[in-house]
């Protein structure tokens, strides 16, 4: 059982791709936030995750720049995360009928979202990407948690989502076709404290989910719900399932839910994938809700 705070939580949805980088409906001051220095290796997701960290430094109290280092762990829970920078090199190598040189790979591949993140705002804690298909956001809260739990970090940030490249679109409907893919990245402060507990379930079924259809395959499941704390005459509450691919969106709202939550309350984010693999982690308020809450 881990213990902590939840921040503040915000959600940057940058609007549909036109096969390109560039997204629809940008924050008007997307370019004043995060700037232009290493877009050749920053792609739109990378770009989303900095403007939501650097964004919402100040209410963190954050130190960002002047040459002050905080511990923070950064954990970035995405499917596809930075591909698209590595898809748009081998599209323009292609085009020039070259072969790519390894001198592309350091920064396109080790300069990943969280790594750009980690450095621009000072970070030391644990940088890491997680990529667990369905089961992403239950699997990158439980290592955000861990930092602070092992006391390697006294804040993590947790950003889960994706901003979609054509190709990643195409790989995702191969094993989800009826699952929408929107672009969108969630991010919230975790921090050390008690108002909060987590608990995680982590299984495999013997065998796949039934098919809501003859011959077609089982679809994903991520459903979110309140309950109430056993022994208590109140019922729980029905749950809210999401059906799109991106993370981000469930994620969203069970951590608002979350906010939400009086002593005793727990709310419960169940996902399941179209394997059989599922993951459920549960959080309860402990104490009174505190003033400086927040959900953007």
């Amino acid at each position: 059982m881990f213990e902590f705070f939840l921040g503040p939580v915000t959600l940057c949805a940058p609007g549909s791709t036109n096969g390109t980088d560039d997204r629809e409906g940008l924050p008007p001051d997307w370019h004043e936030v995060i700037g232009t220095a290493g877009d050749q290796f920053r792609d739109a997701f990378t770009r989303t995750c900095l403007y939501l960290v650097l964004g919402a430094a100040d209410v963190s109290e954050a130190l960002t720049d002047g040459g002050t280092r905080s511990d923070d762990t950064v954990v970035i829970g995405t499917e596809y995360g930075n591909t698209a920078a590595l898809a748009r090199l081998q599209r323009h190598a292609a085009e020039k009928g070259k072969l790519l040189s390894a001198q592309y790979f350091p920064n396109a591949t080790s300069s990943s979202a969280s790594a750009f993140v980690n450095l621009r705002i000072g970070a030391t804690g644990r940088n890491m990407t997680i990529n667990a298909g369905v089961l992403t956001p239950v699997v990158a809260l439980w290592q955000a948690l861990s930092a602070l739990e092992r006391g390697r970090s006294d804040v993590s940030r947790l950003l889960v989502g994706d901003v979609y490249a054509p190709e990643a679109v195409a790989d995702a409907r191969l094993d989800t076709p009826d699952a929408p893919c929107r672009d969108g990245v969630a991010h919230a402060f975790l921090r050390t404290g008690t108002d909060l507990t987590a608990e995680f379930d982590f299984g495999a079924a013997d065998t796949p989910r039934p098919s809501p259809r003859p011959g077609t395959r089982p679809g994903l499941m991520r459903t979110v719900c309140k309950a109430v704390a056993h022994g208590t005459d109140a019922g729980d509450a029905a749950p809210v399932a999401f059906a799109e691919r991106n993370s981000a969106f469930v994620t969203r709202a069970f951590l608002d839910l979350v906010h939400t939550l009086e002593p005793a309350e727990r709310a419960v984010l169940e996902c399941h994938a179209p394997d059989g693999r599922h993951a459920t982690v549960t959080v309860t308020r402990r104490h009174a809700n505190s003033t400086d809450r927040e959900s953007q």
